[in-house]
């Protein structure tokens, strides 16, 4: 789905549907939305996936912690640059 982020979000949607207990797809769809727009990326929308994958109820996917991690690690930094102007 390399840049075809209509379709891949799409997949990982439907992946939550089939499997709404399994952490993966929302881990998918938060890194979809981190990506998708890389000079404004989502954020918010990233942070309730990974949140998602995390509490997945039967299989939790642990390198969401990690994604999640990094995505608080980018928003600190655009923090510190528009902080430091």
């Amino acid at each position: 789905y390399a840049f075809d982020y209509k379709n891949a979000e799409a997949s990982y949607r439907e992946a939550s549907l089939l499997a709404p207990s399994k952490g993966n797809p929302y881990n998918q769809l938060a890194v979809v939305a981190q990506t998708k727009e890389p000079t404004t990326p989502l954020s918010g929308v990233a942070l309730y996936w990974y949140a998602r994958a995390l509490l997945a109820v039967d299989e939790p996917f642990d390198t969401a912690r990690a994604n999640l991690a990094q995505l608080f690690d980018i928003n600190r930094t655009a923090l510190q640059l528009l902080t430091d102007k």
